[in-house]
């Protein structure tokens, strides 16, 4: 099965709320997963991390993580008596993995992973798991087991081509919620959860969408937050001597190694207007619910604070307190899956301030959810 969506996944460097340049820590995924026994397969993947339009192609690169999982399906025989399928790659599994971190930091990690693996609609499928990992080289550590272990939760999604059985009529509404009448919905958005040695980092949040009385205009009102302790890569130009023995040579890098400790909450408020739910409708194809492409208007606020250290620093350290707002014009897509799931997944081009500075600035900012809808 050849696999390419976006992944929630492990990050090569990670980096603190306030120059965070990764879309939600996503990464476009690219990978293959083979059978080679009715319940164990091997699935290989590269993790392309999604940075902002203003960093250069060689940090994506150099930042990509490559993983090689050994996985168990545990129910499998369980859907063989069943007559179900044993090659569609669909179940709950057990793995062993080893991923390698790009050419920026030679430090490739190891563990175990719980998780389940599902498709949908013949091309479409979707992953998530919880990895207990560390650093192979913490393996060798003197002081115990429990040195650098770390915990997070690890997902994906996006479409796969492979050489199962097709269904001839996909059960799209078994996947998707269809032709009903759905005024209001909340949003609980899939948390990104990492506990360990280094870093620990969590960030989730929560939105409320309801119809405008029958129209095709929505309010979709959302709070974000997420919170950081550990050590991180700064965005901070900065020259280093470095002595080989014989000369001193001067070097600059840009990003300095810190401990940051730090918190954002984002408020967002967006007028949305699904505008093929009219035409669905006219076409006896639903167009009552809320899903579908959208347009708008994403109105913003958000508070951060934060506190980094780090040798490299001017003063050794800095603190930073922020209000900035943001409004722009809004493109998107929603779809409900499985009933009580959801993926929202949108673009706004937005004016930003922040508040008590004079400077100003316009950019783009993309949001993409998924989660649990009630």
């Amino acid at each position: 099965m050849f696999k390419f969506g976006l992944s929630q996944y492990y990050q090569a460097v990670p980096y603190p709320l306030t120059d965070d340049k990764t879309l939600n820590n996503l990464s476009l995924h690219l990978g293959y997963e083979v059978k080679f026994l009715p319940a164990f397969s091997l699935a290989l993947s590269g993790h392309f991390p999604l940075y902002g339009v203003q960093a250069p192609f060689r940090e994506s690169v150099q930042n990509t993580v490559m993983d090689a999982q050994l996985r168990w399906f545990v129910d499998m025989r369980r859907r063989i008596r069943k007559g179900k399928s044993a090659n569609n790659f669909s179940g709950n599994y057990v793995a062993l993995f080893f991923n390698m971190p790009g050419a920026f930091d030679d430090d490739p990690k190891a563990g175990i992973k719980l998780g389940f693996q599902r498709r949908f609609l013949n091309h479409g499928y979707m992953d998530f798991s919880f990895a207990i990992f560390k650093s192979v080289f913490d393996y060798h550590s003197y002081y115990g087991l429990a040195t650098g272990l770390s915990f997070s939760t690890q997902a994906s999604f996006g479409f796969a081509l492979g050489d199962w059985k097709k269904s001839a009529v996909a059960p799209l509404c078994e996947i998707l919620l269809c032709d009903e009448f759905q005024p209001q919905q909340w949003k609980i958005r899939l948390p990104e959860i990492t506990v360990g040695y280094y870093l620990n980092r969590i960030r989730t949040g929560v939105a409320f969408e309801r119809k405008v009385k029958a129209s095709s205009w929505t309010i979709n009102v959302q709070l974000d937050a997420a919170m950081n302790r550990g050590f991180n890569f700064l965005r901070y130009d900065h020259t280093v001597d470095l002595y080989d023995g014989n000369t001193v040579n001067q070097r600059t890098f840009k990003y300095a190694q810190v401990y940051s400790r730090e918190g954002i909450v984002i408020f967002s408020v967006q007028p949305r207007y699904y505008f093929l739910q009219k035409r669905q409708r006219l076409n006896g194809k639903g167009g009552n619910g809320l899903s579908g492409w959208y347009t708008g208007l994403n109105t913003e606020y958000s508070y951060y604070k934060g506190w980094h250290g780090g040798w490299a620093l001017a003063g050794g350290e800095f603190r930073t307190e922020t209000n900035t707002i943001q409004a722009g014009p809004l493109a998107g897509f929603q779809l409900r899956l499985f009933r009580r799931g959801y993926l929202d997944l949108n673009t706004s081009y937005n004016f930003k301030q922040q508040l008590g500075d004079q400077k100003t600035s316009f950019g783009l900012r993309s949001n993409i959810g998924v989660g649990l809808a009630l």
